[in-house]
């Protein structure tokens, strides 16, 4: 078993040269990669952070629910503009 893991690490390390060329158009694709996987990482953390937040214990389920029944609740006010009742 010992032989096997050498074996495997002898071939990962021993790798010959790939001789490759990277063209300034590599560069600016690579870096295009990096920028969209970045905003798609804040994305993702913008859209779920009140459960990353509520997962983490910083804010309370209870000031989640209470936050989005007031959003939902119809207006108490019965009184209209334009309407008297006296």
């Amino acid at each position: 078993m010992k032989w096997k893991i050498f074996a495997l690490s002898l071939l990962l390390v021993a790798a010959p040269s790939a001789h490759a060329y990277l063209d300034p158009g590599s560069g600016s694709a690579i870096l295009q990669g990096i920028i969209g996987a970045l905003a798609a990482i804040g994305i993702t953390l913008k859209l779920y952070w009140h459960r990353i937040l509520r997962f983490l214990g910083i804010r309370k389920a209870s000031n989640l629910q209470e936050d989005d029944e007031t959003a939902k609740a119809p207006s108490t006010d019965t009184s209209q503009p334009g309407s008297s009742r006296d």
